[in-house]
């Protein structure tokens, strides 16, 4: 009720519209078992058909530092539907329900306060708007270390030469309507853009005039009932004409405590991802990109846990890339355990307003 009588002298012009489709065919899947082959790490086991990736529907108000209480204040909220990176993960896939729902304030001209649901401040692709990802796909360490979004709080602030830091409290474990525990996550984030252009950072298609590099070092600890997590890494992004090039890389470790729950591990165990990307933007209408990843889900074991993943695929962007349509291939690769044929062929398409 707050937020609506904060917003209710805002005109419409100031309001954006958030619409966006992403729809996926899949040409060709390799399978173990026609009729029970197990999906895994970064495999959605999609058979040959169609099927709706990710759907979103909402609108938003950007924060400005003015004169007026509605000047300051921001919103975001958007419903959507996904089907889920993979099984392991997919929390309800298919069914619609809340994807962003925040108020923002500008305190100063240089800090803003969120609350509600948003994103966790940790790791470069996870901030990229799901708009922006090439393969309409986050890597395997992006999905699985630390949640894309989570309710709780977090604070921005853009210093001077292209510093910017974040941090925040969240619940830690997805919950909508209260910790389902007594304990939270903490995540913080502190970035470097070469002229302060964080926005231009989050992006790899477009050519640019002048060369954009963003560097940045991220940790997280999730305290929970039955486990201790701690997450550190680092990222990097460079631009230079047409040419996108970013890495990251992250290292956990997870601890069980003692306690009633059951925790998720029996032993300290260590987890390792990492990715590499490179695209090139060509006459603003193609995109080549190529993505290697690795993730490791336990360090002290050799199993179907270690993976090595190769993306291959290009993009075409239409209507001032309202429209994207693309295709590829993913190269699943098991570095430990026993092969498993699970490579992937697909087309994808992109619609958004």
């Amino acid at each position: 009720m707050l937020l609506l009588a904060l917003l209710a002298p805002v005109q419409a012009a100031e309001l954006e519209p958030y619409v966006m489709g992403q729809v996926w065919t899949t040409l060709y899947d390799q399978d173990q078992s026609a009729q029970a082959d197990s999906a895994g790490y970064g495999d959605p086991e999609d058979d040959p058909g169609f099927k709706l990736r990710r759907a979103r529907l909402g609108m938003s108000r950007a924060p400005e530092l003015g004169a007026t209480p509605q000047e300051r204040v921001g919103f975001s909220i958007i419903l959507g539907m996904s089907s889920g990176a993979d099984p392991i993960i997919a929390v309800n896939p298919g069914e619609i329900g809340l994807i962003d729902a925040h108020m923002s304030f500008a305190a100063t001209e240089n800090l803003t306060l969120s609350t509600g649901l948003v994103k966790v401040p940790w790791g470069r692709e996870n901030q990229f708007s799901s708009l922006q990802l090439p393969f309409q796909e986050r890597s395997i360490q992006s999905n699985h270390m630390v949640s894309l979004r989570e309710v709780g709080a977090v604070a921005v602030w853009e210093g001077p030469k292209g510093i910017r830091l974040s941090g925040g409290a969240f619940n830690g474990n997805g919950s909508l309507v209260g910790d389902t525990d007594p304990l939270l996550l903490f995540a913080g984030r502190a970035e470097w853009s070469l002229k302060g252009q964080h926005r231009r950072a989050l992006r790899t298609f477009g050519t640019v005039d002048s060369p954009i590099v963003g560097v940045a070092l991220d940790v997280a600890y999730n305290n929970q009932a039955a486990t201790d997590e701690l997450v550190v890494g680092g990222d990097f992004i460079v631009r230079v004409k047409g040419l996108a090039f970013m890495a990251e890389g992250h290292m956990s470790q997870i601890t069980p405590l003692g306690g009633v729950e059951a925790p998720g591990v029996l032993s300290q165990t260590t987890r390792i991802g990492a990715y590499a990307q490179a695209g090139y933007s060509i006459a603003d209408r193609w995109e080549p990109v190529l993505r290697w990843e690795t993730w490791d889900e336990d360090n002290a074991r050799s199993d179907n846990g270690d993976l090595m993943h190769i993306y291959a695929g290009v993009n075409s962007h239409w209507l001032e890339d309202s429209l994207r349509v693309g295709g590829g291939y993913v190269l699943r690769s098991e570095r430990g355990g026993a092969s498993v044929p699970n490579d992937t062929a697909r087309l994808w398409v992109q619609y958004s307003y």
